[in-house]
């Protein structure tokens, strides 16, 4: 059972081998991979120049290129392709791509630097049946540790109805890619860490919460607790006070009556003893 299994894993990895050895495609119905290679890299150098102009001129790359942009608007650029029997029309795909390869190639200006050439040598090419990838490597002058300068890559997708997307992207070494994956990953676990405190001390504070409503509820509970006691005990007081006066008036009376007084306002009752 197990030959048989070693058998078919086997033929299995053969197969898988014989599929990926396939001939590589060098054209599609559109474009060869020579042809795509020269007009990538023929629109990094343009791309590059575009860079070393602004520079020259002391003004942002993305001014620069809304400027280079407005300018293929003009009556005067048309002018200027009419010279070489050209019209608007005939570029206006190679100017779009340009500017917007430029837009993307100012994000990487800082660890870049100013342009210096094009690595034709590393240029890779990928034909498939609807389109052609081209990577370009652009040498920059940015220096990094110590005597290596920093490359980008410029990757262009290109279809039958022509370019499909450009960018251009900073190549960092594996030194960099590592430290940076280190800070991102103690920044993650510092921003866990700090949400978790914050969660526990909202926590903690649940059990001073009781405390401060009793605190607060204690002073109008003996307020309530006196008024109720004020007015129990009024009415007794009250009662109690009726019933001596009800007891004096008739103390009164009755000694009025055995002295043969016609009234009892004379006399005055200053006690009275219960027994």
């Amino acid at each position: 059972m197990k030959k048989k299994l070693l058998i078919c894993f086997a033929m299995l990895v053969c197969i898988l081998g014989l599929t990926a050895c396939g001939p590589e495609m060098t054209e599609n119905s559109f474009i060869t991979k020579d042809a795509a290679k020269e007009k990538v890299e023929t629109l990094c150098e343009d791309m590059g120049g575009m860079q070393q102009a602004a520079a020259s001129e002391g003004k942002a790359l993305a001014a620069y290129a809304e400027e280079y942009a407005e300018y293929t608007k003009s009556s005067q650029f048309a002018q200027t392709l009419q010279m070489f029997g050209l019209t608007v029309e005939d570029v206006e795909e190679d100017i779009s791509a340009l500017v917007t390869g430029v837009r993307s190639l100012g994000g990487t200006e800082e660890e870049l630097g100013n342009f210096v050439s094009v690595l034709t040598d590393q240029t890779e090419v990928v034909i498939t049946e609807d389109k052609a990838t081209v990577r370009v490597k652009m040498q920059g002058d940015k220096v990094y540790k110590g005597n290596k300068q920093r490359t980008a890559t410029v990757e262009v997708v290109l279809t039958e109805d022509g370019y499909d997307s450009i960018s251009v992207t900073a190549d960092y070494d594996m030194s960099e890619l590592m430290t940076k994956a280190a800070l991102n990953t103690l920044l993650g676990m510092g921003t866990v860490f700090a949400v978790l405190i914050l969660i526990y001390g909202l926590i903690s504070c649940f059990n001073f919460i009781p405390k401060l409503q009793k605190k607060f509820q204690k002073k109008p509970v003996e307020a309530e607790r006196a008024q109720t006691a004020a007015k129990t005990v009024q009415p007794v007081v009250v009662e109690a006070e009726t019933d001596d006066t009800e007891l004096i008036a008739v103390i009164a009376a009755a000694i009025a009556a055995s002295e043969g007084a016609a009234s009892a306002d004379g006399y005055v009752v200053r006690s009275i003893i219960r027994r």
